[in-house]
């Protein structure tokens, strides 16, 4: 459950070729996404809805560590990564300046996004619809938090090419505690 019963904002994402397009209620753009491969590097760009680039990710694995780290870059050109903390590949997180943004992928593609340990935000990947167009709910506590949200789901689908991403053993997966529906 979000953070002290807020009213959660729906937002609705669309998962199309390389493409991620997230929309408001109204079904207003508010952000976009789109990635590529660039020197043997799978690369993603953000874009605000003026059309211009707010962040730039590359997506890294590294196998001594077994983990998935992507490097981002903001307009500031100030530098983050978001890091794999276990071996699944089922915990990430981003440290800023300020705060401290997790992800945990559970069972089922759902995901709960929290910032310094309190959850935000959450959404479920298990798409209805089909390959070609894919589309899932996000639930938020604050809007303001969306620019960031959208930025750890973008890093997560980079590379996902019209589906949404199988893997072998969701054993592993982290157990969910929360009801989704609540």
């Amino acid at each position: 459950m979000l953070k002290n019963n807020m009213e959660k904002i729906t937002y609705q994402i669309d998962h199309s070729n390389n493409n991620l397009k997230i929309y408001d209620f109204k079904n207003i753009l508010k952000y976009s996404s789109s990635w590529f491969l660039d020197f043997g590097k799978t690369t993603s760009e953000i874009y605000n809805i003026e059309n211009h680039v707010v962040y730039t990710i590359i997506k890294k694995f590294k196998f001594w560590k077994w983990r998935t780290v992507y490097n981002i870059t903001n307009t500031d050109k100030e530098i983050l990564a978001l890091v794999g903390s276990n071996i699944e590949n089922s915990l990430f997180a981003l440290k800023t300046i300020n705060n401290r943004y997790e992800v945990k992928i559970h069972y089922g593609q759902k995901k709960s996004f929290f910032k310094n340990g309190i959850k935000i935000a959450e959404i479920n990947d298990a798409f209805e619809t089909s390959k070609e167009e894919n589309t899932s709910n996000l639930l938020l506590s604050n809007s303001n938090e969306l620019k960031i949200i959208f930025l750890l789901i973008t890093c997560l689908k980079t590379g996902e090419i019209n589906r949404k991403s199988m893997i072998k053993s969701q054993k592993k997966l982290i157990p969910l505690e929360e009801d989704w529906n609540s």
